[in-house]
């Protein structure tokens, strides 16, 4: 189900992104990106009160994962949301393609969020591949 309203959202999200990001140096910004995914071995952009962001680490740590999470704003919710917080969510989104969170980088590369992405915590989980991937990034 959260697939599926993540479907019907995204265009929306991938537009609102970047205007409540409003003016920021994306270059500065990316870097600041590839700075932070190349730092561990697992990276986890997050809100402190999204349900699916604390999920997605419970996964992690329940798998005994080394990571590292990057709390850009308490929730995306304009006024809730740091300046720095929005540049770097619409930065991830014209990198990726995904604004919403957890977003989540496993040997420097995005693998989305918790159940969508490319393919998502929970799907690599299942398919088998989640342990393989953290291993090879040197997280277990």
């Amino acid at each position: 189900a959260s697939g599926l309203a993540y479907a019907l959202l995204r265009p929306i999200y991938s537009m609102e992104a970047p205007l409540q990001a409003g003016s920021y140096d994306g270059a500065a910004v990316r870097a600041r990106i590839q700075r932070e995914v190349s730092s561990s071995p697992v990276v986890v952009y997050s809100y402190t009160l999204s349900p699916f962001c604390s999920q997605a680490k419970e996964l992690l740590d329940a798998l005994g994962a080394k990571y590292t999470a990057i709390e850009l704003a308490p929730e995306w919710l304009p006024g809730l949301m740091p300046a720095d917080g929005a540049a770097v969510r619409a930065e991830l989104g014209a990198m990726t393609g995904q604004t919403s969170m957890p977003h989540v980088f496993i040997g420097g590369q995005s693998v989305g969020g918790l159940f969508t992405g490319t393919p998502g915590l929970v799907p690599l989980l299942e398919s088998g591949g989640l342990q393989e991937k953290l291993k090879s990034a040197g997280a277990l």
